[in-house]
C-alpha cells in the first residue's frame, strides 16, 4: 500500500501561494510605480518600421525573445515572414524553414499564420534532400487595447495555435497541440530613453495528437501556468532584450514539475551587403539561455535570423514599373 505523505500537499499548496505572492506583488509594483513611465495615451505612435525597430516582429523572434509586447502590425499592411534555423545544421538532421504572413487588421489588431517545413541537409547521417515536408502549423492573433487597468501601462493579449502536421521526424516535434492564451502588460520608462519593462502571464493548454514526437529537455508535456517578466532596450538599430520566465505544472497540469529560465540576449539588422542587397528586412538574434527545470541546470546558445518582407510595397515597386514601361 502506497501512503502519500501528509505535508506533499501542504507543499504543493505553499507553491501555489508562492506563485500567485509574485503575481500580485507584480500587479501592485506596476500600480503604484507610475512616475517612472511615459502615459501610454500620450505615447506618439510609431509608424515608420523601416527605420526603426517598432513593430512587434522586430522584437519577437523564436528561440531569442518571445516576450509579447503590446506592439501590433500597422493597419493593412502585410508582411512575409521567413525564419530558417541554421542552428538545426549542427543539432538535427533536418533544417528547419518556417515561412508565414502577417496583417494587420485594425490598428490595434493584427493576425498571423505560419507552416514550418524542414528538408534532411545532408550533414548527419541522412542523404541531402532525401526528406522534406511541413511539420508544423502555427496561427496566432494579438489584440493591443486602448485601456489598461494600470495607469501608465500598455496592455496587449495574444492567443496562438500550434499543431504538427503529417508525420515528420519525431526530432523536430513534440507531437502535441497548444493553445496559448497570453496577456501582458508593458511601460516605456521616461529616464531611460528606449527603455521598455514588460510582465505577462498565459498559460499552455497542450493535448497529445496522433503525431509522434520528443519533447526538448526540460519542456513538460503538461499544461502550464506562465509568469513571464523583463525588459526591452532599443538603440538605433540595435535591440538588446531581458527576459526571464516562471513555469509551473501544479497549477492545472496533471504534474508538479517547474521550470525557471533567463534569457539575455541582442537582435540587430543585417547590412544589405551579407544579404545579397536583398530588399527584404534580415535581422539576427543571439541570445544566452540558462535554464533550470525538472531535467535540471541547462545552459546555451540561441543564433537566430529572420526575413521580413512587406508584400505590399513590393507590388506597389512592380506596379509603379509596368506603369513607367507603358509611358516609356
Amino acid at each position: 500500500m502506497c501512503v502519500t505523505p501528509i505535508f506533499i500537499p501542504r507543499l504543493r499548496w505553499l507553491r501555489r501561494s508562492v506563485f500567485f505572492l509574485i503575481l500580485g506583488f507584480a500587479g501592485l509594483l506596476m500600480s503604484i510605480t507610475p512616475v517612472l513611465a511615459v502615459d501610454s495615451s500620450n505615447a506618439p505612435e510609431r509608424t515608420n518600421v523601416s527605420d526603426v525597430m517598432a513593430s512587434a516582429e522586430d522584437v519577437e523572434l523564436r528561440g531569442i525573445f518571445e516576450g509579447v509586447l503590446p506592439r501590433t502590425q500597422r493597419k493593412n499592411s502585410l508582411r512575409l515572414l521567413v525564419h530558417p534555423h541554421f542552428g538545426d545544421f549542427h543539432r538535427k538532421s533536418y533544417l528547419r524553414a518556417p515561412v508565414g504572413l502577417r496583417y494587420g487588421l485594425t490598428k490595434n489588431w493584427d493576425v498571423a499564420a505560419m507552416v514550418e517545413g524542414y528538408v534532411s541537409h545532408g550533414i548527419d547521417g541522412v542523404p541531402a534532400f532525401e526528406k522534406y515536408g511541413i511539420s508544423e502549423f502555427h496561427v496566432a492573433s494579438k489584440y493591443r487595447s486602448r485601456w489598461s487597468p494600470f495607469r501608465g501601462w500598455e496592455m496587449a493579449g495574444r492567443l496562438r495555435y500550434s499543431h504538427p502536421l503529417d508525420h515528420p521526424p519525431v526530432e523536430l516535434v513534440d507531437g502535441f497541440e497548444h493553445v496559448m492564451p497570453t496577456i501582458t502588460f508593458a511601460r516605456r520608462l521616461e529616464g531611460w530613453p528606449g527603455v521598455e519593462l514588460f510582465w505577462g502571464t498565459g498559460v499552455d493548454l497542450v493535448r497529445r495528437t496522433h503525431v509522434a514526437g520528443k519533447l526538448e529537455e526540460n519542456e513538460f508535456g503538461d499544461d502550464a501556468n506562465i509568469l513571464t517578466a523583463g525588459m526591452v532596450w532599443e538603440r538605433g538599430r540595435r535591440v538588446y532584450t531581458l527576459e526571464t520566465n516562471l513555469a509551473t505544472t501544479s497549477l492545472i497540469g496533471t504534474t508538479d514539475l517547474y521550470r525557471f529560465s533567463i534569457r539575455p540576449g541582442i537582435i540587430f539588422r543585417l547590412p544589405s551587403r551579407f544579404t545579397f542587397n536583398s530588399r527584404g528586412d534580415w535581422r539576427m538574434g543571439m541570445a544566452v539561455n540558462l535554464i533550470y527545470g525538472p531535467d535540471g541546470p541547462d545552459v546555451g546558445l540561441s543564433v537566430k535570423f529572420r526575413g521580413n518582407f512587406d508584400l505590399k510595397a513590393w507590388r506597389n515597386r512592380h506596379r509603379d514599373r509596368e506603369v513607367d514601361a507603358r509611358v516609356r
